[in-house]
Protein backbone atom coordinates (compact mmCIF):
# COMPACT_ATOMS: atom_id res chain seq x y z
CA UNK A 1 0.00 0.00 0.00
CA UNK A 2 1.48 3.49 -1.06
CA UNK A 3 1.73 5.48 2.22
CA UNK A 4 -0.12 8.85 2.35
CA UNK A 5 2.86 11.15 2.30
CA UNK A 6 3.93 9.72 -1.38
CA UNK A 7 0.40 10.29 -2.21
CA UNK A 8 0.33 13.55 -0.93
CA UNK A 9 4.07 14.54 -1.87
CA UNK A 10 3.03 13.73 -5.59
CA UNK A 11 -0.54 15.34 -5.80
CA UNK A 12 1.33 18.25 -3.41
CA UNK A 13 4.10 18.57 -6.38
CA UNK A 14 1.22 18.76 -8.75
CA UNK A 15 -0.82 21.39 -6.61
CA UNK A 16 2.47 23.56 -6.23
CA UNK A 17 2.50 23.51 -10.40
CA UNK A 18 -0.54 24.99 -10.44
CA UNK A 19 -0.28 27.40 -7.51
CA UNK A 20 2.83 28.69 -9.55
CA UNK A 21 1.12 28.92 -12.86
CA UNK A 22 -1.75 30.71 -10.98
CA UNK A 23 0.57 32.82 -8.94
CA UNK A 24 2.60 33.97 -12.67
CA UNK A 25 -0.77 34.45 -14.02
CA UNK A 26 -1.94 36.57 -11.33
CA UNK A 27 1.19 38.73 -11.66
CA UNK A 28 0.61 39.70 -14.91
CA UNK A 29 -3.29 40.21 -14.51
CA UNK A 30 -2.10 42.65 -11.93
CA UNK A 31 0.46 44.87 -13.81
CA UNK A 32 -2.77 45.20 -16.48
CA UNK A 33 -4.90 45.94 -13.65
CA UNK A 34 -2.48 48.71 -12.37
CA UNK A 35 -1.68 50.13 -15.78
CA UNK A 36 -5.98 50.14 -16.41
CA UNK A 37 -6.26 52.11 -13.10
CA UNK A 38 -3.60 54.48 -13.38
CA UNK A 39 -4.90 55.46 -16.69
CA UNK A 40 -8.68 55.84 -15.02
CA UNK A 41 -6.99 57.57 -12.29
CA UNK A 42 -4.89 60.08 -14.72
CA UNK A 43 -8.27 61.01 -16.56
CA UNK A 44 -10.18 61.63 -13.35
CA UNK A 45 -8.04 63.67 -12.13
CA UNK A 46 -7.25 65.63 -15.22
CA UNK A 47 -10.66 66.53 -15.84
CA UNK A 48 -11.65 67.22 -12.02
CA UNK A 49 -9.09 69.36 -11.68
CA UNK A 50 -8.26 70.30 -15.31
CA UNK A 51 -10.89 70.38 -17.98
CA UNK A 52 -14.29 70.85 -15.42
CA UNK A 53 -13.30 74.22 -14.22
CA UNK A 54 -12.55 75.47 -17.65
CA UNK A 55 -16.22 73.75 -18.48
CA UNK A 56 -17.38 75.38 -15.78
CA UNK A 57 -16.16 78.86 -15.80
CA UNK A 58 -17.25 78.34 -19.75
CA UNK A 59 -20.91 77.52 -18.97
CA UNK A 60 -21.26 79.66 -16.37
CA UNK A 61 -20.68 82.92 -18.47
CA UNK A 62 -22.81 81.68 -21.34
CA UNK A 63 -25.22 81.79 -18.63
CA UNK A 64 -25.53 85.30 -18.19
CA UNK A 65 -25.40 86.26 -21.84
CA UNK A 66 -28.60 87.14 -24.06
CA UNK A 67 -27.71 84.50 -26.63
CA UNK A 68 -29.44 81.20 -25.82
CA UNK A 69 -27.35 77.69 -25.73
CA UNK A 70 -26.72 76.51 -29.19
CA UNK A 71 -27.87 72.51 -29.58
CA UNK A 72 -24.21 72.04 -29.70
CA UNK A 73 -23.43 74.04 -26.16
CA UNK A 74 -26.67 72.04 -24.89
CA UNK A 75 -24.27 69.14 -26.33
CA UNK A 76 -21.73 69.49 -24.56
CA UNK A 77 -23.32 70.40 -21.11
CA UNK A 78 -24.74 67.01 -21.35
CA UNK A 79 -21.82 65.25 -22.06
CA UNK A 80 -19.47 67.23 -19.66
CA UNK A 81 -22.28 66.35 -16.40
CA UNK A 82 -22.22 62.39 -17.29
CA UNK A 83 -18.17 62.30 -17.68
CA UNK A 84 -17.83 64.73 -14.22
CA UNK A 85 -20.43 62.13 -12.54
CA UNK A 86 -18.31 59.18 -14.10
CA UNK A 87 -15.00 60.52 -12.92
CA UNK A 88 -16.00 61.18 -9.61
CA UNK A 89 -17.43 57.80 -9.37
CA UNK A 90 -14.28 56.72 -10.52
CA UNK A 91 -11.88 58.62 -8.11
CA UNK A 92 -14.05 57.65 -4.91
CA UNK A 93 -14.06 53.55 -5.99
CA UNK A 94 -10.23 54.01 -6.30
CA UNK A 95 -10.18 55.47 -3.00
CA UNK A 96 -12.51 52.50 -1.34
CA UNK A 97 -11.43 49.44 -3.95
CA UNK A 98 -10.40 46.34 -2.83
CA UNK A 99 -8.02 44.64 -5.86
CA UNK A 100 -8.65 41.14 -7.22
CA UNK A 101 -5.01 40.70 -7.55
CA UNK A 102 -4.11 41.28 -3.61
CA UNK A 103 -7.33 38.91 -2.75
CA UNK A 104 -5.65 35.96 -5.09
CA UNK A 105 -2.60 36.68 -3.87
CA UNK A 106 -3.76 35.84 0.01
CA UNK A 107 -5.24 32.87 -1.15
CA UNK A 108 -1.65 31.61 -3.22
CA UNK A 109 -0.14 32.34 -0.01
CA UNK A 110 -2.67 30.47 1.98
CA UNK A 111 -2.33 27.59 -0.05
CA UNK A 112 1.21 27.58 -0.43
CA UNK A 113 0.97 27.09 3.79
CA UNK A 114 -1.21 24.35 3.56
CA UNK A 115 0.87 22.35 0.96
CA UNK A 116 4.24 23.79 2.78
CA UNK A 117 3.36 22.43 6.45
CA UNK A 118 -0.17 21.96 6.60
CA UNK A 119 -0.53 19.23 4.39
CA UNK A 120 2.68 17.19 5.02
CA UNK A 121 2.18 17.41 8.54
CA UNK A 122 -1.30 15.37 8.56
CA UNK A 123 0.14 13.07 6.23
CA UNK A 124 2.46 12.40 8.81
CA UNK A 125 0.28 12.07 11.28
CA UNK A 126 -1.89 9.79 9.62
CA UNK A 127 1.27 7.05 9.01
CA UNK A 128 1.85 7.36 12.50
CA UNK A 129 -1.51 6.87 13.70
CA UNK A 130 -1.52 4.01 11.54
CA UNK A 131 1.38 2.52 12.85
CA UNK A 132 0.33 3.49 16.63
CA UNK A 133 -3.16 1.86 15.82
CA UNK A 134 -1.14 -1.51 14.45
CA UNK A 135 1.42 -1.42 17.68
CA UNK A 136 -1.36 -1.19 20.18
CA UNK A 137 -2.95 -4.26 18.61
CA UNK A 138 0.09 -6.11 18.36
CA UNK A 139 0.39 -5.76 22.10
CA UNK A 140 -3.00 -6.03 23.04
CA UNK A 141 -2.85 -9.54 21.05
CA UNK A 142 0.13 -10.61 23.11
CA UNK A 143 -1.42 -9.07 26.89
CA UNK A 144 -4.32 -11.75 25.48
CA UNK A 145 -2.22 -14.60 24.86
CA UNK A 146 0.25 -14.13 27.95
CA UNK A 147 -3.06 -13.40 30.41
CA UNK A 148 -4.59 -16.76 29.09
CA UNK A 149 -1.21 -18.57 29.63
CA UNK A 150 -1.18 -17.33 33.31
CA UNK A 151 -4.56 -17.85 33.92
CA UNK A 152 -3.67 -21.62 32.89
CA UNK A 153 -0.04 -22.20 34.05
CA UNK A 154 0.39 -19.89 36.97
CA UNK A 155 -1.10 -21.89 39.83
CA UNK A 156 0.73 -25.07 38.61
CA UNK A 157 4.28 -23.36 38.29
CA UNK A 158 6.95 -22.52 40.62
CA UNK A 159 7.64 -18.82 41.50
CA UNK A 160 10.85 -19.46 39.30
CA UNK A 161 9.11 -20.52 36.35
CA UNK A 162 6.28 -17.50 36.94
CA UNK A 163 9.12 -14.43 37.34
CA UNK A 164 10.69 -16.00 33.69
CA UNK A 165 6.93 -16.17 32.11
CA UNK A 166 6.36 -12.54 33.52
CA UNK A 167 9.76 -11.50 32.10
CA UNK A 168 9.08 -13.52 28.91
CA UNK A 169 5.10 -11.73 28.80
CA UNK A 170 6.86 -7.94 29.01
CA UNK A 171 9.36 -8.81 26.46
CA UNK A 172 6.63 -10.20 23.86
CA UNK A 173 4.37 -6.99 24.72
CA UNK A 174 6.79 -4.44 24.57
CA UNK A 175 8.41 -5.57 21.81
CA UNK A 176 6.86 -3.60 19.01
CA UNK A 177 7.63 -0.40 20.87
CA UNK A 178 11.04 -1.33 19.77
CA UNK A 179 10.28 -2.54 16.36
CA UNK A 180 8.17 0.24 15.24
CA UNK A 181 10.27 2.90 16.84
CA UNK A 182 11.57 5.00 14.05
CA UNK A 183 8.02 5.04 12.68
CA UNK A 184 6.28 5.57 15.93
CA UNK A 185 9.07 8.45 17.17
CA UNK A 186 10.76 9.29 14.24
CA UNK A 187 13.91 8.39 15.41
CA UNK A 188 16.68 8.56 13.01
CA UNK A 189 20.08 6.57 12.09
CA UNK A 190 22.19 9.27 14.60
CA UNK A 191 19.52 9.41 17.61
CA UNK A 192 20.00 7.30 20.38
CA UNK A 193 16.91 5.63 21.58
CA UNK A 194 16.10 4.03 24.77
CA UNK A 195 12.69 2.53 26.49
CA UNK A 196 12.39 0.72 29.49
CA UNK A 197 9.75 -0.14 32.49
CA UNK A 198 10.63 0.88 36.09
CA UNK A 199 8.41 -1.27 38.75
CA UNK A 200 8.73 0.15 42.26
CA UNK A 201 10.10 -1.98 44.81
CA UNK A 202 8.43 -1.36 47.62
CA UNK A 203 10.73 -2.80 50.68
CA UNK A 204 13.27 -0.63 49.06
CA UNK A 205 11.32 2.04 47.91
CA UNK A 206 12.93 2.03 44.95
CA UNK A 207 12.03 2.34 41.31
CA UNK A 208 14.10 -0.57 39.77
CA UNK A 209 14.42 -1.65 35.49
CA UNK A 210 12.25 -4.46 35.15
CA UNK A 211 12.89 -4.46 31.40
CA UNK A 212 14.86 -2.67 28.88
CA UNK A 213 15.89 -2.04 25.14
CA UNK A 214 18.37 0.45 24.43
CA UNK A 215 20.79 1.57 21.21
CA UNK A 216 24.17 -0.51 20.97
CA UNK A 217 25.88 2.58 21.26
CA UNK A 218 24.77 3.57 24.48
CA UNK A 219 26.22 2.25 28.02
CA UNK A 220 23.54 2.73 30.68
CA UNK A 221 24.41 1.98 33.86
CA UNK A 222 20.87 0.30 34.78
CA UNK A 223 20.59 2.82 38.13
CA UNK A 224 17.18 2.60 40.27
CA UNK A 225 15.36 6.01 41.00
CA UNK A 226 13.59 7.26 44.30
CA UNK A 227 10.16 8.37 44.08
CA UNK A 228 10.84 12.34 43.43
CA UNK A 229 14.34 11.65 41.63
CA UNK A 230 14.74 12.62 37.69
CA UNK A 231 12.38 12.49 35.47
CA UNK A 232 11.30 8.73 36.50
CA UNK A 233 10.70 9.33 39.81
CA UNK A 234 9.10 12.91 39.34
CA UNK A 235 6.55 10.90 37.10
CA UNK A 236 6.39 8.51 39.90
CA UNK A 237 5.21 10.45 42.53
CA UNK A 238 3.22 12.88 40.46
CA UNK A 239 1.07 10.04 39.19
CA UNK A 240 1.17 11.86 35.82
CA UNK A 241 2.64 11.32 32.31
CA UNK A 242 5.85 13.98 31.89
CA UNK A 243 7.49 15.12 28.56
CA UNK A 244 10.77 17.06 28.24
CA UNK A 245 11.67 18.48 24.84
CA UNK A 246 15.26 19.58 25.86
CA UNK A 247 16.96 18.54 29.09
CA UNK A 248 18.94 21.23 28.74
CA UNK A 249 15.92 23.50 29.42
CA UNK A 250 14.26 21.68 31.97
CA UNK A 251 13.66 23.72 35.13
CA UNK A 252 11.98 20.44 36.97
CA UNK A 253 14.96 18.43 36.69
CA UNK A 254 17.59 18.86 39.18
CA UNK A 255 21.35 18.45 37.66
CA UNK A 256 22.28 16.14 40.67
CA UNK A 257 19.82 13.56 39.85
CA UNK A 258 21.96 13.58 36.40
CA UNK A 259 25.34 11.77 35.85
CA UNK A 260 27.77 13.22 33.57
CA UNK A 261 26.70 12.18 30.58
CA UNK A 262 23.17 11.63 30.94
CA UNK A 263 22.15 15.18 29.22
CA UNK A 264 23.92 13.97 26.17
CA UNK A 265 22.72 10.44 26.27
CA UNK A 266 19.27 11.22 27.01
CA UNK A 267 18.25 14.64 25.81
CA UNK A 268 14.38 14.57 25.35
CA UNK A 269 11.98 11.92 26.80
CA UNK A 270 8.58 10.87 27.74
CA UNK A 271 7.48 9.08 30.60
CA UNK A 272 4.17 7.42 31.39
CA UNK A 273 2.77 6.52 35.04
CA UNK A 274 2.17 2.48 34.56
CA UNK A 275 -1.33 3.01 36.87
CA UNK A 276 -2.44 0.49 39.47
CA UNK A 277 -6.07 0.76 38.75
CA UNK A 278 -6.86 -2.70 40.42
CA UNK A 279 -5.11 -1.41 43.71
CA UNK A 280 -2.49 -3.75 44.17
CA UNK A 281 -0.38 -1.98 45.52
CA UNK A 282 -1.21 -0.39 48.85
CA UNK A 283 -0.98 3.40 48.96
CA UNK A 284 -2.43 4.88 45.62
CA UNK A 285 0.75 4.93 44.30
CA UNK A 286 2.08 3.54 40.43
CA UNK A 287 2.95 0.14 39.56
CA UNK A 288 6.20 1.87 37.90
CA UNK A 289 6.61 4.20 35.01
CA UNK A 290 7.32 3.49 31.34
CA UNK A 291 10.20 5.48 30.02
CA UNK A 292 10.92 6.82 26.20
CA UNK A 293 14.56 8.82 25.72
CA UNK A 294 16.49 10.07 23.07
CA UNK A 295 19.45 11.50 22.61
CA UNK A 296 18.17 13.94 20.12
CA UNK A 297 15.81 17.31 21.33
CA UNK A 298 12.28 17.80 21.03
CA UNK A 299 12.60 13.73 19.88
CA UNK A 300 8.64 13.40 21.35
CA UNK A 301 5.47 15.64 20.58
CA UNK A 302 2.43 15.83 22.71
CA UNK A 303 -0.03 15.72 19.80
CA UNK A 304 1.39 12.70 18.48
CA UNK A 305 2.76 10.68 21.59
CA UNK A 306 0.49 11.32 24.53
CA UNK A 307 -2.21 8.91 23.98
CA UNK A 308 -0.23 6.17 22.18
CA UNK A 309 1.95 5.92 25.86
CA UNK A 310 -1.37 6.30 27.88
CA UNK A 311 -2.47 3.54 26.02
CA UNK A 312 0.85 1.42 26.02
CA UNK A 313 1.32 1.83 29.32
CA UNK A 314 -2.22 0.83 30.10
CA UNK A 315 -1.65 -2.59 28.39
CA UNK A 316 1.33 -3.00 30.64
CA UNK A 317 -0.35 -2.27 33.64
CA UNK A 318 -2.98 -4.73 32.87
CA UNK A 319 -0.31 -7.30 32.47
CA UNK A 320 1.80 -6.75 35.67
CA UNK A 321 -1.51 -6.25 37.87
CA UNK A 322 -2.24 -9.64 36.25
CA UNK A 323 1.27 -11.05 36.93
CA UNK A 324 0.75 -9.85 40.53
CA UNK A 325 -1.98 -11.21 41.66
CA UNK A 326 -1.20 -14.26 40.29
CA UNK A 327 1.73 -14.86 42.27
CA UNK A 328 -0.05 -13.48 45.43
CA UNK A 329 -3.09 -16.10 44.89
Amino acid sequence: MVELSKISAGHGLNHMKDTKAVKAENDSNRRIETDVFHAGIVAANTWITLVAPILIGFFITRLFDKDKFTISENTIFAVSIVLHVFFTITIYKASTRRSLSLEVDGLVEEIEHLQGTIIPRAAQLYDTSKVQQTVIYLMTLELENMIDELNEKAKLSTDEENIKRWDEGLNKILAPLVKYRHELFGYEGQDLYNICLYVYDIPNDNLIIKWRRFDDRLQPSNRSWKPGAGHVGLTFILNELKMCHDIYDSTELSNSALGPNDKAKYRSFLSVPVKDSSKVLTGGKPLGVLVFTSSARGQFSPDRDKLFALTAAKLVSIYVEKCLKSFVS
